[in-house]
């Protein structure tokens, strides 16, 4: 059935640099995010552990599963 009302859903398939949903990312994330840190700071890959491409993925994850916004 289509939608009339032009209330589609907006889908994006990119922004996860073809990196899928890595074991334990949403926990890393989110702890990331619950200790006030920032995903567009230079340093948040040395905090997280994980090279500058995947500090993108995981952001990406965490707004695809609706655990953050930002």
């Amino acid at each position: 059935m289509i939608n009339t009302n032009s209330e589609f859903m907006k889908l994006q398939f990119s922004g996860h640099d073809s990196f899928i949903c890595k074991h334990f990312w949403l926990k890393k994330g989110y702890d990331f995010i619950d200790n006030g840190k920032n995903f567009n700071n230079e340093m948040a890959g040395v905090d997280l552990g994980v090279g500058k491409n995947m500090v993108t993925a995981i952001n990406y994850w965490l707004k695809a599963y609706g655990i953050t916004d930002s």
